[in-house]
C-alpha cells in the first residue's frame, strides 16, 4: 500500500466536504496510487480512467452557472460519518488481511455518503464519480479485470449521465459580448 493509496482516502473527504473541486486532486492521486502499484497495462489503463473521471465534470462544470440548491442545516456531520466508515473499514481490513488499508472501499464508502448525505445535483454527481473512482482503484490493485471493466463503464455512464443531467437543470453562464456588439 503506497501513500499515495491513503491520500486518496483522505481526499474522499474533501469530496464529501466540498464537492466537485476536489475530484481533479482525487483522480490524480488514484492515478499515482494505482500506478505506484505496478507498470501493467490494468494500471495504466485505471490510472487514465480516474484522471478522466476526476478532470471531466470540472471542465464540463465550468460552463455552467453553480448548483444552487441548499443544503442542509448540518454540514460538517457528513466528513465526521465517512471518516467513521473509513476507520470501521480499516480496522475490519486489518482482521482479515493482516494491515492492508482498504483504500479503495474507503473511497466508495465516501462517495456514499456525499451521495446520501448531499441534497445538490451536483454534490450527488461528484459522489457517485468518487464510488466509481475507488471501485477502480480496489479494482486495479486486486488485479481484477472484470471489476475494473465493471467500474470504468459504471463510471463513464454516472459521467455522461450526469453531464447530460447538468446540461438540462443548470443556466449557462452569460459571455461576455465584444466592445460595439449589442444584443437585439
Amino acid at each position: 500500500m503506497t501513500l499515495a493509496a491513503v491520500l486518496a482516502a483522505l481526499l474522499a473527504l474533501g469530496v464529501v466536504a466540498r464537492g466537485v473541486g476536489f475530484l481533479p486532486v482525487l483522480g490524480v492521486a488514484d492515478a499515482v496510487a494505482m500506478l505506484s502499484s505496478g507498470g501493467s497495462p490494468l494500471a495504466q489503463s485505471g490510472a487514465g480512467a480516474a484522471l478522466l473521471l476526476g478532470t471531466a465534470p470540472g471542465l464540463f462544470l465550468s460552463r455552467y452557472q453553480a448548483d444552487t440548491t441548499p443544503e442542509a442545516q448540518q454540514a460538517a456531520l457528513p466528513p465526521f460519518l465517512a471518516l467513521a466508515l473509513m476507520v470501521l473499514l480499516l480496522l475490519a481490513g486489518s482482521r482479515v488481511q493482516a494491515g492492508q488499508f482498504p483504500a479503495g472501499l474507503c473511497i466508495v464508502a465516501a462517495g456514499l455518503v456525499s451521495v446520501a448525505c448531499r441534497r445538490g445535483m451536483v454534490w450527488q454527481w461528484a459522489g457517485l464519480l468518487t464510488c466509481a473512482q475507488g471501485v477502480l482503484l480496489s479494482a486495479v490493485m486486486g488485479g481484477q479485470v472484470m471489476a475494473f471493466g465493471a467500474g470504468a463503464l459504471g463510471g463513464l455512464v454516472v459521467l455522461v449521465l450526469g453531464a447530460l443531467c447538468v446540461q438540462r437543470v443548470l443556466p449557462r453562464r452569460a459571455r461576455a459580448l465584444p466592445r460595439g456588439e449589442k444584443t437585439e
